[in-house]
Order: structure tokens, then sequence, then C-alpha cells
């Protein structure tokens, strides 16, 4: 049983159950690199650039620069970090933060968004699985798939994070006709990463196809319409960066 006396909703079960699970994870290198003096070792690229890119970009955020001479042979800050994390809603909560402590925080970001991946995971199940137990347990496997536990490499994680809620706000809009929230989801998937968006959309154009074609879907030309406003909308809210 999938299931924590004291935690009613499954959505915050399968949050809390991630959370701990990445934690495991996490905690025997941590634990082994905190006593060699190390932060969280995973590997060159991970160490030398994605961890020390939030770093810099937290406190250059915090220090209101817009131009950085520190990427590349200087460029202007949101054309450099757009593409890794400045869209990203986990950046902006990691500037509570203090930049120096930036090291030692991500393997703490890592476990909440393991944790908002595999509640994401088990909202869009839930429709679509006659036994909650076997939709968080969908949720758990989507967030520590292979492909999302290699992905911390860099930012990727933030994109497989966030994906779920689109497809959940999706089926949400055609099927209960509760309309506004795909927009939103629109923006925010494509904020975290315009270049993987690109990926997102062309899936989210199959799901849409396969579902018309299943019969899941019931459209009709007035709901076609609103859904493609939804889209633009999203897309241009998306778009500020």
């Amino acid at each position: 049983m999938l299931e924590f006396r004291y935690i009613k909703k499954p959505y915050w079960q399968v949050f809390t159950l991630c959370f701990l699970l990445a934690a495991l994870l996490f905690l025997p290198i941590s634990l082994q690199d905190a006593i060699q003096g190390h932060v969280f070792h995973y590997a060159g690229d991970y160490n030398s650039q994605s961890m020390l890119f939030w770093q810099y970009a937290n406190q250059f955020v915090k220090s209101g620069g817009t131009f950085s001479w520190e990427a590349e042979l200087g460029s202007g800050f949101l054309n450099s970090y757009s593409y890794y994390m400045l869209g990203s809603p986990f950046f902006w909560a990691s500037l509570w933060i203090p930049s120096k402590w930036m090291p030692w925080a991500m393997v703490p970001l890592f476990c909440f968004k393991f944790a908002f991946a595999g509640a994401g995971g088990y909202l869009w199940a839930k429709r679509w699985m006659k036994n909650p137990q076997y939709a968080m347990l969908a949720g758990i496997l989507y967030a520590f798939c292979g492909y999302n536990i290699y992905s911390i490499f860099y930012n990727f994680i933030d994109v497989a994070t966030l994906f779920p809620y689109l497809l959940a706000a999706l089926d949400d809009a055609i099927i209960d006709k509760r309309h506004g929230y795909f927009s939103i989801w629109v923006a925010l998937n494509l904020l975290v990463n315009y270049y993987f968006f690109i990926g997102e959309a062309v899936f989210l154009i199959l799901y849409f196809s396969c579902m018309i074609l299943g019969k899941k879907y019931k459209l009709t030309k007035r709901l076609f319409i609103r859904m493609a406003c939804e889209t633009i909308l999203g897309i241009a809210m998306g778009s500020i960066l």
C-alpha cells in the first residue's frame, strides 16, 4: 500500500514518497563527499558547469546585472541563461538561498524536483487508472525513470518535472471543461526551456491526435477554437524570455 496514515491526499502522498526516495538516492554519495569536504559530485560537467551556473545566476540576479562578462566572451544574461535555468520556477525559488550556499542546496532542490515530477505523473495517471494505487505507482516510476535520473547532469530534469502537469491540464480542459490552467502550464513549460518545448509540443500533438482517434476526447468546433486560443495565449506568455 503506497499510503501514509497522516497524509490524506494521494497527490501529497506521492510527493512525500518521491522526496524521501530521492533523498535516499542522493544521501550515500552526498555524505561520502561531505566527509571528504566536497559538495555532491556527480560528473564533470555537472560540477564544473551546471552547479556553478546556478550559483552564478543566483548572485547575478541579486546584483541586478544585465550583461555578463563571465558568459562566453561577454553576453546578455538573458541570452545565455534562458536556456539553462532562468525560466525555471525552481531557480526563482532558490533565490531565497544565499549564492554561496547554492552548491550544497542543489541536492535538496533535486529532491523537490523528483517529488513534483512524481506527483505530476500521478495527477495525469489517476484519470486513466481505476486503481489509485496504480496511478501512484505510475507517478513514482515516471519520476525515477532512467532519463530523469540521468538528466540531473544538466537542468533537463526541470523540463520533465513540469510536463505531466501540461498533459493533465489538457485532459482537464477538454474532458472536464476546466479552462485557463492549460495556457498557464504551456507558458511555464516554455519558460523552463524553449528548446525542449519543441519536443513537448510534438508529443502533445501526437497525444491529442491519439485521444481524438481513440474517442477519449469529444471535440467540437467551439472547443477546438477555445483550445487554440489558450495555446496561443500560453505561448505568448512563455515567450517573454
